[in-house]
């Protein structure tokens, strides 16, 4: 076989996705954006914060189906998280870990026979195991690492049409986008950074097409496992947005989650009291992220 033969065959390419993961629901969500894919690739699928045993066997699994290279695609909301970074080292990508390691909430056991990390019971808390340190997974493939979604256009697009759905007179309504956010501050402005155009693109859209721009597009992030202090202040800054909304019209709330199941809700649980317009939609599900993977996926061949 030549090497334009060989480029060609993407049949030996595999594709690993990586999300957060949730129950059922929220995984077949994730599965079924991906299915076109497995129609052409072998298809791994990686849930967690950059889960060492849930990488590991995703890894383990492509290479026994004998794949040249490894095309790893992170359906994260935003690259400026230590969960971004983890996967990097873990994936050999870093040569250390940026960050302290992220906690173990699935496959404890697995870890601690797989991760080559010595562990004693005061690495348990709370259900979850908090390693000391990380190991890179054991890979002999190639591996390219893809961009999560951040300010993608498809991503805007799909934002858009979430907000047209509660909207009735743009130009005295604000809107609202609000992601779980990171625990750390250059992360939350980074993070914060990639939604602000996200916005910009959805005023773009509303001009493009002579519709009515927004009054306002705010993007917030809600930092739900940040500790107390800074998850307090970022609910109270949420509904301050949304009470001075109020004051000049009315205000539509829109989620920046992936998939429902559940830590969306605590979005609008926290503006309880406050007039605004809610339906919880995720971007999830939606053809155009499928068409995203499928995009990425066919940048990632051509390099």
């Amino acid at each position: 076989m030549s090497a334009s033969e060989k480029n060609t065959d993407q049949s030996n390419i595999g594709i690993l996705i990586m999300a957060h993961g949730g129950g059922t629901t929220w995984n077949n969500m994730v599965k079924n954006a991906a299915a076109p894919l497995t129609e052409k690739h072998p298809v791994e699928f990686a849930w967690g914060m950059a889960n060492f045993v849930s990488l590991q066997k995703a890894v383990q699994n492509l290479e026994a189906k004998k794949v040249d290279r490894i095309i790893v695609v992170p359906l994260f909301i935003s690259k400026h998280s230590p969960i971004f970074r983890q996967t990097e080292f873990l994936l050999g990508l870093r040569d250390k870990l940026a960050d302290p390691p992220m906690p173990v909430m699935h496959y404890t056991d697995e870890f601690r026979e797989m991760s080559g990390v010595e562990l004693d019971d005061s690495h348990f808390m709370h259900n979850m195991l908090f390693p000391p340190t990380l190991n890179q997974i054991e890979i002999k493939t190639p591996v390219q690492f893809t961009d999560a979604l951040d300010d993608h256009p498809t991503v805007a697009g799909i934002l858009r049409e979430r907000i047209l759905s509660l909207s009735k007179d743009p130009s005295n309504e604000t809107v609202v986008l609000a992601a779980h956010g990171p625990n750390g501050e250059e992360d939350n402005i980074g993070w914060v950074k990639s939604m602000e155009s996200l916005a910009a693109q959805v005023q773009h859209m509303q001009k493009k097409e002579g519709a009515s721009t927004f009054r306002n597009i705010n993007a917030l992030t809600v930092r739900d496992d940040a500790p107390e202090d800074i998850h307090e202040q970022a609910k109270q800054h949420l509904r301050a947005v949304v009470r001075q909304g109020n004051i000049s019209g009315e205000v539509i709330v829109v989620p920046v989650f992936l998939s429902p199941g559940g830590r969306e809700k605590s979005v609008a649980q926290r503006l309880e009291g406050l007039n605004f317009k809610w339906n919880g939609e995720t971007l999830l599900p939606d053809d155009r992220l499928t068409n995203l993977l499928t995009e990425t996926v066919n940048n990632a061949l051509k390099q």
